[in-house]
């Protein structure tokens, strides 16, 4: 058992044993033990964005994780394929253009905006960890969830006045996300579903953003493949190897 799945243990049995004084902190640390409970990941994913009559967008690619580095490797339509994103923070982040054989950091004043046209922003697919960049305040509760708010820290920089996330309390898995603007107005709407479990570790199969300030364009990311646990070494997460491909 690693750090993160005893932490999710006991997490779970601090919650299970003290329902009633549930605060939004306990919930959060649950989410982000519970989606972090792995070594390394790897996942395919194909998404599509679907924007009024227009002719839906479709593009493929794999997302190779570990700790907090990331690795987006496109493998298709053809004009992005062999384009590589590498995140090793929220705020450090590099695209690798094959058309130009040029690596690049990506500014952090517009990791807000749309991931690869997309309605996910740079900052939405970076984000895998909410306890150290968010101040929570549980709002609302059933039988089967936990509703809380999130609202960043001082020291966080990010596009978002507000989150408010549901949590369902079986499994301690995100259901949905909605994003405020820092003047209250309702930018985005993520829904997770599916989840798929390899050796405990789970993730959805289908995550949908309506983008409510473009007439609810909508991303939807279709999970293809998923492994866990494949021991990938450090240094495939380097701004040297983002070039050189697999």
């Amino acid at each position: 058992m690693n750090r993160l799945q005893g932490l999710l243990a006991l997490v779970g049995a601090t919650i299970a044993s003290t329902a009633a004084a549930v605060t939004g902190e306990d919930v959060v640390v649950a989410v982000d033990a519970n989606a972090n409970q792995f070594e390394d990941q790897v996942i395919e994913y194909e998404a599509i964005t679907v924007d009024g009559d227009k002719e839906p967008r479709s593009m493929r690619f794999s997302v190779t994780l570990k700790g907090e580095k990331r690795l987006v490797d496109f493998s298709a339509p053809g004009d992005l394929k062999g384009t590589r994103v590498l995140v090793l923070k929220r705020s450090q982040m590099y695209i690798y253009l094959p058309a130009y054989n040029k690596v690049r950091r990506v500014a952090s004043h517009v990791t807000g905006q749309g991931f690869m046209g997309t309605t996910f922003s740079d900052e939405d697919m970076s984000t895998s960890l909410y306890g150290p960049f968010y101040d929570s305040e549980l709002i609302g509760e059933t039988s089967d969830v936990w509703s809380v708010e999130l609202t960043p820290k001082p020291t966080t920089e990010t596009p978002y006045g507000s989150l408010k996330i549901v949590v369902a309390k079986e499994g301690n898995r995100v259901q949905s996300i909605e994003y405020f603007g820092k003047e209250g107005q309702h930018l985005k709407t993520e829904t997770r579903s599916d989840y798929r479990c390899e050796e405990e570790v789970c993730s959805p199969q289908s995550i949908e953003m309506v983008d409510h300030t473009r007439g609810n364009v909508s991303s939807t990311l279709k999970m293809k493949d998923f492994a866990v646990n494949q021991g990938i070494e450090d240094d495939v997460f380097s701004v040297r190897n983002l070039s050189r491909g697999d």
